[in-house]
């Protein structure tokens, strides 16, 4: 068993040896993208960062100031550069009455003067960080109202700051894609807390920020704490071609849908000549699956949407701006822009069924695709969030599933029953200790972190073996170009070497948005935790009348299933009860006998109504990832 001290210095040497190796391959001197970030700046974000109402901080853009030096040896000069180019942040003027607020949150909010008031596009992700931008624009430019707000798809980043700009009792105008509501509020409940626990690893969230930390999340830093909120949109657009003037400003809205969200709009703005692309094109390459887990998006689809604003804005255009990253200025070179964005997707998509009609399963397509050549000299086509190898697998998931052909991935072994055997095949633990040890001398890091995995999920693991894991992946986080590849990587070192640690998530749940969950929905949700083992030989049927609409839950044959619209006559009992109250018995808030006091009403057996509750489980969120 090696010394982890000296095998950290080998693996130092020979990470700082290929981050300046990556870095002498592009042009990393090009000025365009800083002259183009840093345009129209006119105020800066708060002094001493962003808090809410009990006193934590929610942002703080100066946790990012170590990025004003040089590229160190642990993060990947490409990454440096997007993430200082990321860094820049404040209040921009991007044309007459349009401006940015860049870096206050994950996202960019845009604010367009109307004629009676502000219209706000995106307001971020939590309530502190959009009330700060709002009042930045207020002492900067003039108070004003909100008389608008545009929401450009589903993705919480875009909407969850809501109530800080505006009152949910008499709100403004809320414009939204069709399907809004439907995706909104349900894309991440049904595997809401797996998805939750990985954004966790891609957003870096509990990494420190700093050299050795969480640096970017490639299309802007990373999450802003605080509280999510939301508010239903009052109008919503269902088709390409429709112009709506919204306080006197022309929009013409493009749809997206099924592109980078299941619903999305883009828009243009004849009257300023601005393109807004919401997060359909962004200053990198995007991701067709999002690592924190999420429907495969679908590539030609993608590059069809981009050479449809093309088509129709692109002659008129002479600015577009995105809901990440900075704008590009000028007809021919926003033309240009979504030409090769266009291209990006088309070529992943094209080039990943080509290798796949040659035979190739997914694994062997992501060793053999190769980026366009274009992609040297243009960082917009990068990939700091979505890189090209785990793009090239969404697409092949796309199409063909998970399962590559091969019969011994039909039914392939458990982590753990597959560590226990690798492990004794090579012969046993230090064995399998000194091939990993070889593999990180040689630089051979994927397989020695293939190694060392089996390892850590092997019954004979070690505490070594564990923090050899964890240095090796963190060097290959050091050497990511992506950077949510890199927070990933960070993020499972973390965990071999302090286990699962939960973090305060202050505004993690939009209970706004929960609150508007449908029915079926709600139902669809809950049944997830049903325990088999314990519904075995449960045979219970409850008859729910929420509101206007009643629901008959069956729980029979292990499954739980709710037909909306159903009455049942022998059911054994009928609960009348708010969803909100149902929410909160389900959630252990309150008792059945509390629900009860608060207006809930059962008729038929309650004990029924108690063992129907008892039959499900409660999701823990810090579950293991890692680590067995």
């Amino acid at each position: 068993m090696k010394d982890i001290a000296a095998l950290s210095r080998i693996l130092m040497h020979a990470t700082s040896s290929a981050n300046e190796a990556f870095g002498e391959g592009l042009p990393l001197s090009k000025t365009d993208e800083w002259a183009a970030a840093s345009r129209g700046l006119i105020a800066g974000l708060p002094d001493g960062g962003i808090t809410g109402p009990a006193g934590r901080k929610s942002w703080d853009i100066a946790d990012f100031d170590f990025l004003k030096e040089g590229p160190p040896a642990t993060v990947n000069p490409s990454l440096w550069r997007m993430a200082q180019l990321n860094a820049i942040s404040g209040l921009f003027e991007v044309t007459r009455d349009i401006w940015q607020a860049r870096a206050f949150d994950y996202a960019n909010m845009t604010i367009i003067r109307g004629d009676a008031g502000w219209i706000i596009v995106d307001p971020l992700m939590a309530r502190e960080t959009a009330a700060a931008a709002l009042k930045v624009v207020n002492e900067t430019l003039g108070e004003r109202p909100v008389s608008a707000i545009i929401i450009t798809h589903t993705h919480p980043d875009h909407f969850g700051g809501i109530r800080g700009v505006a009152d949910p009792g008499n709100p403004p105008p809320i414009y939204a894609p069709d399907g809004f509501m439907e995706y909104a509020a349900s894309e991440g409940i049904l595997g809401g807390n797996h998805t939750s626990r990985r954004a966790v690893y891609q957003f870096g969230i509990s990494l420190s920020t700093g050299p050795e930390g969480l640096v970017d999340g490639g299309i802007g830093k990373t999450v802003a704490k605080g509280q999510r909120t939301f508010i239903p949109p009052s109008a919503l657009i269902a088709e390409t071609g429709a112009e709506r003037v919204i306080d006197g400003v022309r929009f013409v809205f493009m749809m997206a849908n099924g592109t980078e969200a299941p619903a999305e709009f883009t828009f243009f703005m004849p009257d300023h000549r601005t393109l807004c692309m919401a997060e359909v094109c962004t200053q990198t390459m995007h991701n067709l699956m999002p690592p924190r887990g999420a429907q495969v998006r679908d590539a030609l689809l993608w590059a069809r949407c981009i050479d449809d604003a093309l088509a129709l804005f692109g002659e008129q255009a002479e600015i577009l701006i995105n809901c990440h990253n900075w704008p590009v200025w000028g007809r021919a070179e926003l033309c240009l822009f979504l030409e090769e964005q266009r291209d990006l997707y088309k070529y992943i998509h094209d080039q990943t069924l080509r290798l796949a009609n040659l035979g190739q399963t997914p694994h062997e397509i992501a060793a053999s695709i190769r980026e366009p050549d274009w992609m040297a000299e243009k960082f917009h086509g990068r990939g700091y969030y979505g890189s090209l190898t785990f793009n090239a697998r969404a697409v092949y998931q796309k199409y063909y599933g998970f399962f590559d052909g091969n019969p011994v991935n039909l039914d392939p072994l458990s982590p753990e029953a597959l560590g226990h055997r690798f492990v004794d095949a090579v012969g046993g633990h230090e064995r399998a200790l000194s091939i990993a040890e070889q593999a990180v001398e040689a630089d051979d890091l994927q397989w020695a972190a293939t190694v060392l995995s089996h390892l850590v999920f092997s019954p004979d693991q070690s505490d070594h073996a564990r923090k050899l894991l964890a240095l090796v992946y963190r060097h290959m986080g050091f050497r990511a170009e992506s950077g949510i590849m890199r927070n990933i990587y960070l993020t499972g070192a973390m965990e071999l070497e302090e286990g699962v640690k939960p973090l305060p998530m202050a505004g993690g749940r939009n209970a706004d948005l929960a609150a508007t969950l449908s029915v079926q929905d709600w139902f669809d949700a809950f049944a997830l935790r049903l325990d088999p083992e314990r519904a075995r030989d449960i045979d219970i049927t409850i008859e729910f009348v929420i509101g206007d609409k009643t629901v008959c839950v069956s729980v029979k044959r292990q499954t739980e299933f709710a037909r909306l619209g159903a009455t049942d006559a022998k059911a054994d009992a009928k609960v009348s009860i708010t969803l909100g109250l149902l929410e909160q018995l389900a959630a252990g808030e309150i008792s059945l006998d509390d629900a009860v006091a608060d207006g809930a009403d059962i008729q038929g057996s309650v004990n029924a109504v108690r063992q129907w509750l008892a039959l499900h489980h409660s999701f823990d969120m810090w579950f293991n990832i890692v680590t067995p």
